[in-house]
């Protein structure tokens, strides 16, 4: 075996596991030494979307179609990377031609549906991409996945979740499948089944930072509940104290019950979700947006308690003033950091 086909097995292999930054590196010397090499450059390519460098896997794709412009693979990198760039006409473009080009090939149809489902106007286009990946390759996973995903653009829950549970029995490790499983399971209010199901596709992938954002999406859909309640019952009580001069004092016990109930239920709910989101709700971010949410209620509950009868519709305007300004602000706290490392948290969680 030539010292080529050595370094190009032992790129092959690197890509199967997942270990694009080398991948990149050896790739890179490879199309040094030999530029005319189309293959190369679509291994290069693939790598680079592998490890998220988009506008290096556009470059090193268009190289390759420049030397190989009747080869559909190369078409197919593009499409992929410029649908990651959010430059959606050049993905359906590259992905028309990789269909022309290769009209039996089920992986041009593929790149074409997921081009298509980046317009959000209309989906029969990916539709019909998607059917055609599905007639040509039944039993590949990737395809029921694409298709799984049309479905669920297209608002057909059933046909979306059908697909996804396919895809997972031929790939029980799909992590795509298990994602989208999950954001059928979260669209239909299923918080618990919806963060195991994004645990698994962020343990099965912990590179792709989406699978760990969506575990934070469960994270804070679950805050945002309890925090919604906790201030209309705020609120209500607040006001209660203004139509019905019920005792201002009964109110503010009131309250505590309202808020020790709605601090039950988070913790009932996060006790549900998999062992794994644990570490995720211990931090000091969801701790003190909480601390925000109980201690403005509290301090606005005091200052209509305290404050004399005639100057109680003033209070209550403060108060409730204080209540709206604290949500902007546990808002912010809670809203994801940029750079989620939940998918490798979890992962080196369960290795542990």
């Amino acid at each position: 075996m030539t010292e080529a086909a050595r370094d190009l097995a032992q790129a092959r292999a690197l890509l199967d596991v997942k270990r694009y930054s080398q991948a990149v590196s050896l790739l890179a010397r490879m199309v040094a030494a030999d530029p005319a090499d189309s293959w190369v450059w679509c291994l290069l390519a693939a790598a680079h979307l592998g490890d998220g460098q988009y506008q290096e896997a556009a470059a090193s794709a268009s190289r390759a179609v420049m030397l190989a412009p009747s080869d559909d693979w190369p078409y197919r990198l593009v499409s992929t990377a410029q649908g990651h760039l959010g430059n959606v006409s050049a993905a359906i473009t590259a992905a028309n031609e990789a269909c022309k080009l290769a009209p039996n090939e089920w992986r041009a149809y593929l790149c074409l549906a997921q081009a298509q489902l980046g317009t959000q106007v209309d989906f029969r286009a990916a539709e019909r991409a998607a059917a055609n990946a599905l007639r040509l390759a039944p039993d590949e996973p990737d395809a029921h996945f694409i298709a799984g995903k049309v479905s669920f653009a297209r608002e057909r829950w059933k046909a979306a979740r059908a697909h996804q549970e396919r895809a997972l029995a031929l790939d029980p490790a799909h992590s795509g499948a298990l994602n989208e499983l999950g954001r059928i399971r979260l669209h239909r209010g299923g918080l618990v089944r919806a963060a195991r199901h994004f645990i698994q596709a962020a343990q099965s992938a912990p590179h792709v930072t989406a699978y760990g954002r969506n575990v934070e999406v469960v994270i804070r859909r679950v805050m945002a509940l309890t925090i919604t309640a906790t201030y209309l019952a705020g609120l209500a009580l607040l006001y209660l104290t203004l139509i019905t001069h019920v005792s201002r004092g009964a109110v503010v016990i009131g309250y505590t019950v309202v808020a020790a109930l709605s601090a039950g239920y988070a913790a009932v709910q996060l006790w549900r979700m998999p062992p794994e989101m644990r570490p995720l709700v211990r931090t000091r971010r969801v701790a003190l947006a909480l601390g925000a949410v109980y201690s403005a209620i509290l301090i606005a509950m005091i200052t209509v308690a305290v404050t004399p009868a005639r100057a109680l519709s003033g209070a209550l305007l403060a108060a409730t003033a204080l209540i709206f300004a604290s949500a902007f602000v546990v808002r912010a706290m809670l809203r994801r950091k940029k750079g989620s490392t939940v998918g490798q948290t979890v992962t080196r969680d369960r290795a542990a």
